[in-house]
């Protein structure tokens, strides 16, 4: 018996859904289950741990995929990759703690070939749609000052569902190595109201009741648009409600290179910015700058060759407003971002001299 094979829970009974009559809606052929029946078919179809993967700017052949993922995601047992649509793969684990795993991180980098393909997770829904974004996450909360009596899996269960779906315990509280601050990870609807804090309370015989309020602290919370229905933005930073947020287009090409200098002596010594998340830079020239040390022929090659994946791109692009590790410092994001990019710099100083040619 493996490793895999211990650990894996046992699924529950598999039951078969009953065929249903069609009905018409105005003149057109429509079927209606039952919510416990749709419960029924993710058991059937082990869909309970589903998870969508989205890239938005390229991805490897399917077939790479299904050995790129579980690798580099440090997943535990093995899973089941499929392709759901353009952009996006389904990925079915049959573990609770590889659920937890895929969607506690805001972006993946999945490597292949010296390219790095960023993969964002979604909680994957029975009524997916490509064009919005569920608005289920997952996030750690904090219970400071709760007395370690209530430090059960139990207790802190109960208390972290006024939040949403309790998942997981930190190790610390699970050690009860923390006594001052239990810590538990739960799934949350990212369109529901947020509670700052709980009531805890102890009944005597007497049917007198000593309560104390606990105050409730979160992690990071990823945004939600409800204009847009994309995570990684809410309404107050929506390019769609607040247009003259957008970047300016007409003077500004953005180039990410591989390491400031690098870039400043691949485009022609223009002047850049530094980057001081990880070891990429960020190098801003204007189009006519561009032209001249061929960032706009680079920019129609990239495309050719896949959604941007040199990372170079136009401002005049539509870009997703989603989450972006730039702007969160990377330990608090607990992503490592350090040389993410250092297998990319010699096909990129290749392709420049090429089209410098």
């Amino acid at each position: 018996m493996t490793y895999a094979n211990t650990i894996k829970p046992r699924s529950p009974q598999y039951k078969p859904v009953p065929m249903k009559q069609i009905t018409y809606l105005h003149g057109e052929p429509r079927i209606i289950w039952e919510e416990e029946e749709v419960a029924q078919m993710i058991i059937n179809e082990d869909l309970q741990f589903a998870v969508i993967g989205k890239f938005s700017y390229g991805w490897p052949e399917i077939q790479d995929l299904r050995l790129l993922i579980p690798k580099q995601c440090d997943l535990k047992v093995d899973v089941n990759i499929g392709l759901l649509s353009s952009r996006y793969v389904l990925i079915k684990t049959t573990l609770l703690e590889d659920y937890v795993t895929l969607l506690s991180k805001p972006q993946f980098y999945i490597t292949h070939k010296q390219w790095s393909y960023p993969m964002r997770t979604l909680k994957w829904d029975p009524m997916f749609d490509s064009e919005e974004e569920t608005s289920i996450a997952i996030a750690w909360i904090s219970f400071p000052s709760l007395p370690p009596n209530f430090f059960g899996k139990e207790a802190i269960f109960s208390l972290a569902a006024a939040v949403g779906k309790p998942l997981q315990l930190d190790m610390a509280t699970l050690n009860k190595t923390r006594p001052s601050c239990a810590r538990v990870k739960v799934e949350v609807d990212l369109m529901g109201e947020f509670p700052t804090r709980i009531n805890v309370g102890m009944r005597k015989k007497t049917g007198e009741v000593v309560e104390k309020w606990v105050p409730i602290k979160y992690d990071y919370v990823p945004k939600y648009c409800k204009t847009c229905k994309l995570q990684g933005h809410n309404e107050r930073e929506c390019f769609v409600i607040h247009p003259e947020l957008y970047p300016k287009e007409e003077d500004e090409v953005v180039v990410i290179a591989y390491g400031t200098e690098k870039g400043k002596e691949l485009f022609g010594g223009v002047k850049g910015t530094e980057n001081t998340h990880g070891t990429a830079g960020e190098i801003k020239i204007s189009k006519e700058e561009s032209n001249k040390c061929g960032g706009s022929e680079f920019n129609e090659q990239r495309k050719k060759n896949g959604y941007g994946r040199g990372r170079v791109f136009n401002r005049g692009d539509k870009r997703e407003q989603v989450w972006n590790p730039k702007n969160y410092p990377a330990k608090e994001q607990n992503i490592i971002t350090n040389n993410k990019y250092e297998a990319l710099r010699e096909d990129i100083e290749k392709e420049i001299e090429e089209l410098r040619g």
